[in-house]
């Protein structure tokens, strides 16, 4: 219950500048959070508008550490973040994978920055990998914001910006 209400505070408070931080929050890599599906993809979402990462070299708008992009909202360069229950590996550049007609992550690996200007991608795998991947787009599936977001339990892995389209995986 105590990381549902930071969750829903850092929702209510994503217009503040300096993004939400889950000081204090349980460990996302705990085997007990709560997950709605087999990517192990917990079911708090929450929004963030300013955390930053350095990948690669590339300064960029990223998820918190331990969470993945589930939705995004470009233009006012908000992102829909939920914790990874098991996040694999570093998190890498990706400068030009395609997948569905679009930038994406490599196969396995969920999207938890951009770089929207510079069509850059940061990417981190998850355990168990995705098994499952749709385009979401036209119409759009989209939560009260309204912000684009990949329907719950899924989470992005690749954006087609100009188009309004995400890779959503689960």
């Amino acid at each position: 219950m105590y990381l549902r209400r930071i969750l829903l505070a850092c929702s209510m408070a994503f217009v503040s500048a300096t993004g939400c931080a889950l000081d204090g929050a349980p460990d996302p890599s705990d085997p007990t959070a709560e997950a709605t599906s087999d990517l192990a993809i917990s079911d708090l979402a929450f929004y963030d508008n300013g955390t930053q990462c350095t990948v690669g070299g590339a300064t960029m708008h990223c998820c918190p550490p331990g969470s993945a992009m589930v939705g995004a909202h470009v233009s006012h360069n908000i992102f829909k973040c939920s914790l990874m229950t098991t996040p694999s590996g570093a998190v890498f550049l990706d400068r030009g994978t395609q997948r569905n007609g679009m930038h994406a992550c490599p196969p396995g690996t969920l999207m938890v920055g951009l770089h929207a200007r510079n069509n850059l991608l940061a990417c981190q795998g998850i355990s168990p990998a995705p098994t499952f991947e749709f385009v979401d787009g036209n119409p759009a599936t989209q939560d009260g914001l309204p912000m684009h977001i990949c329907s719950p339990g899924a989470a992005m892995a690749g954006i087609h910006i100009t188009n309004n389209r995400f890779t959503c995986e689960f």
